[in-house]
């Protein structure tokens, strides 16, 4: 027997009848306590509520179809977590919550299963959603990724790959040949829409607003590029795509929604995915949304489909039939997996562990981010 075995085996009959240390699940030692970034309750910003507490591990808690994930890395949207942070929206009932939990997609290893669970096991790598701002998360296992190993490429995958592919490729509909304008390109999921729109063999215009991004946007394809702090993006447009643009997915709100509106062609389709010039985050936000036309958090919460003449804009552009989600799942994976598809994690600036998190979600709001913000957790 090596050692290591020995001191596993060890551990598994000492803390069995004292369990004051640790838990053993196969060969992964599971400490009985974790660390946790949580809301004290709801505030004005998520630096305001956030705080690192020691949580006991929810071993004991499992149901059948759970699984506890050692989170490894975890993703930053900050529209997200502002408005969780805040109980507002979709979060309201966090309005009367004390400690909950905070974060979203991340990747990492199950280290326990419960016993109806077949399609992961203890030491398998996946990507999930749940309160990823922790070193470990409880999960409902059907809804795990299964993924080859735990890198942070795969967090972006798991949220904004996946939402750029479904809004356009099912929400969307986009068609070879047609003209598409993806603002905030080169953004998490902005990225992935410049893709996807190219595989679908589209004219791809995408807006930015540095010379960086712009590099790399060409290196993504992306056929014309707009520099919003340099250039006029509604003059480009209109010279670019004189006819109006035929599918815009669009995820900065306020003046460049307006924009994208009055440069939609007539029968087009505008696809909203976020509005982040109007959170709260923004001294100018108010501003912002005076430049709007149609109300964009109404807009987005709320799901709308608004016709404008016949023109279609879709508020927060996810699929009504979530079923057909699971085949985005299989491609967004798949195209990946062939080298077809890029996943960008930001490295302007690097984040590790749970008291990195509130400048993370700072420097995603910042505007300055190439890619996917990543923080890493363990």
């Amino acid at each position: 027997m090596n050692p290591q075995m020995f001191f596993h085996i060890c551990c598994f009959f000492y803390l069995g009848f004292d369990a004051g240390h640790a838990m053993v699940q196969g060969n992964t030692i599971i400490p009985e306590t974790y660390r946790a970034l949580v809301a004290k309750s709801t505030g004005t910003s998520f630096s305001d509520v956030a705080a690192v507490k020691d949580l006991p591990t929810p071993i004991a808690d499992i149901s059948g179809g759970e699984a506890l994930i050692q989170v490894k890395y975890a993703g930053i949207n900050g529209g997200c977590e502002t408005f969780r942070a805040r109980g507002e929206h979709a979060f309201k009932g966090n309005g009367d919550a004390a400690d909950f939990g905070l974060g979203a997609e991340g990747v990492g290893i199950v280290v326990a299963v419960g016993s109806d669970v077949t399609n992961v096991k203890v030491g398998d790598a996946v990507a999930f959603v749940g309160s990823a701002f922790a070193e470990y998360s409880k999960c409902q296992a059907k809804m795990l990724w299964n993924i080859p190993e735990a890198s942070p490429e795969y967090v972006g995958l798991r949220i904004s790959g996946l939402t750029a592919c479904a809004m356009l490729e099912q929400t969307g509909k986009v068609k070879k040949g047609e003209k598409v304008l993806i603002t905030a390109a080169a953004g998490g999921a902005g990225h992935f829409a410049v893709q996807f729109a190219k595989l679908a063999g589209c004219e791809v215009i995408g807006t930015c607003g540095s010379d960086t991004k712009a590099k790399v946007l060409e290196e993504l394809g992306c056929d014309h590029i707009i520099n919003y702090k340099v250039q006029d993006v509604e003059a480009e447009l209109k010279r670019i795509a004189p006819n109006g643009v035929d599918v815009v997915l669009e995820g900065v709100g306020g003046g460049m929604f307006q924009t994208a509106l009055e440069c939609l062609a007539p029968e087009g389709r505008l696809l909203q995915i976020g509005y982040i010039s109007e959170y709260p985050h923004n001294p100018d936000a108010a501003s912002e949304t005076s430049k709007n036309e149609v109300n964009a958090s109404d807009l987005f919460w709320n799901s709308k489909t608004i016709q404008r003449g016949k023109q279609t804009i879709y508020g927060n552009a996810w699929p009504k039939d979530f079923g057909l989600v699971a085949g985005s799942t299989d491609r967004v994976l798949s195209l990946f997996k062939e080298g077809k598809l890029t996943s960008l994690v930001d490295d302007t600036k690097k984040f590790s562990g749970l008291d990195s998190i509130p400048d993370a979600i700072a420097h995603m709001l910042s505007g300055q981010t190439i890619g996917k913000v990543i923080v890493q957790i363990s």
